[in-house]
């Protein structure tokens, strides 16, 4: 993978109302690695923040600040796969909650506004980033595009009702061009690490070429979710829940998403046939 303002805005985004200094997490170097900062974003009424854990940053020891005050924080886990971590504060001082949206759907493509210490500022979605550098991500990231220069990670991005979309993960290496998570990764995230995490993924059992040019599987592991339901090798995904599989990427960013013992319909093609299975996730096998 990719190394990677406590604000709160009024009903309408004509006129954003700055109601609190930045909620900035700072992690020192793990061994080897570099320090890395983040903006916190409230994602609930009981002091629930989420943040983005750099490249080489130690994610067990944050520092978190409101303004230039350090405020007692504890880390509640943290996921390595999609650098999220979940923290609360722990004092008097409590953070404001922002709605967020389920799904970026139709986000993808639009105007939003991020928000950044100075205030608001205008971006704009520009679709899905799967892989960088020729490497598949094993999370699709929103590619957004700043009107001034790419914000720190965690910064929110919201929509004209105000909902957070998503938070920015990293500039994207140059210009005013960055990447950032969506809110239904920081849902899937937070899912699992709410109870005690880590991040576990569902299990299917479908083995694919990620060289291929279309989505087919070429194995299925024995004793798994797919066997049992009589998938084949050869067999071409066409959608995995909600998600279109149009090639390995799709793929790999729908299996991010599974969730053991909750089933998900799964549509393919065997030759020429339409076939659409439910399948249970399993824990993943060590």
């Amino acid at each position: 993978m990719i190394g990677l303002a406590g604000l709160c805005i009024s009903a309408s985004l004509a006129q954003p109302v700055v109601v609190a200094p930045r909620w900035q997490v700072n992690f020192p170097a793990a061994a080897n690695g570099q320090v890395g900062e983040s903006t916190a974003v409230a994602m609930s009424g009981d002091a629930m923040m989420v943040v983005v854990v750099a490249a080489g940053a130690d994610a067990q020891n944050p520092k978190l600040l409101l303004g230039s005050r350090p405020l007692p924080v504890k880390l509640i886990g943290n996921d390595p796969v999609s650098r999220l971590a979940f923290i609360k504060v722990d004092g008097e001082v409590m953070p404001k909650a922002l709605e967020w949206v389920l799904e970026v759907g139709a986000s993808a493509n639009a105007t939003l506004q991020s928000l950044e210490a100075a205030g608001p500022v205008k971006c704009r979605t520009t679709g899905w980033v799967k892989q960088v550098g020729g490497k598949i991500l094993p999370l699709a990231l929103l590619r957004v595009n700043f009107s001034l220069a790419v914000p720190p990670p965690g910064t929110p991005l919201v929509d004209a009702a105000g909902r957070v979309v998503g938070i920015v993960f990293q500039s994207a290496g140059s210009g005013t061009t960055g990447y950032a998570i969506p809110a239904e990764a920081v849902h899937r995230v937070w899912q699992d690490l709410a109870n005690g995490g880590p991040l576990s993924r569902g299990w299917l059992g479908l083995a694919l070429r990620a060289e291929s040019q279309t989505p087919q599987i070429i194995r299925v592991l024995p004793d798994s979710p797919a066997a049992a339901a009589g998938i084949r090798a050869n067999d071409v995904l066409v959608s995995i829940g909600s998600r279109q599989i149009t090639e390995y990427a799709d793929a790999a960013n729908a299996f991010f998403y599974l969730t053991p013992g909750r089933p998900v319909r799964v549509k393919l093609v065997r030759d020429v046939e339409p076939l659409e299975f439910t399948l249970t996730p399993a824990k993943p096998r060590s």
